[in-house]
């Protein structure tokens, strides 16, 4: 899967991508042209100084050996998307992936996507597919996420509460499935 730029401005949605990578659920990707959109949209929030923003970016090319790819300027070029995109698509193509999450589904319309046997699919979408895929890891990763969070402490739900506002459906699904609490 290749995560586009708006996908990673969210601290909460990237640490769940991250860790269901880190589960071996997903395979992630992304480019320097990618994580350099990342770096712009989150030195626009005041709350961030660039020390931050340069040690998220680090911390999550270490998290994810390999994520980092670039795909050739001849297959970017070869894109029939609009030239600001084009680049997430050629990664996707170049890393044979079968998806890009995305907020802007219509960015990226099956007409250029399907050729390559790429699917456009909205975060909530590719969370849900991956829980269904293997709901005991997907809430293993969950649960790895709440156990990290120390400041303030967070437990699954309280992480399913802040995830619901971007993954309703997904947080939904999860919430069908915990036991109720004592």
């Amino acid at each position: 899967m290749v995560v586009d730029a708006n996908v990673l401005y969210s601290i909460e949605l990237t640490d769940l991508l991250l860790t269901f990578a880190a589960h071996r659920l997903v395979r992630v990707h992304w480019s320097p042209a990618i994580l350099d959109e990342v770096r712009r949209n989150l030195a626009k929030r005041v709350d961030l100084a660039p020390d931050a923003i340069a040690y998220r970016v680090d911390r999550m090319n270490r998290a994810v050996p390999g994520a980092l790819d670039e795909a050739p300027e001849a297959l970017v070029a070869a894109m029939q998307i609009n030239e600001h995109d084009r680049h997430v698509l050629a990664l996707a193509v170049h890393v044979e992936a079968d998806c890009i999450v995305t907020f802007n589904l219509r960015d990226f319309p099956a007409s250029a996507c399907e050729p390559y046997g790429v699917e456009a699919l909205d975060p909530d979408s590719f969370a849900v597919a991956v829980a269904e895929s293997d709901p005991s890891r997907a809430y293993a990763a969950l649960s790895d996420i709440a156990r990290r969070r120390t400041r303030p402490p967070m437990t699954v739900r309280e992480l399913l509460d802040r995830l619901e506002v971007v993954l309703p459906n997904f947080v939904s699904q999860v919430r069908e499935g915990l036991p109720d609490p004592a």
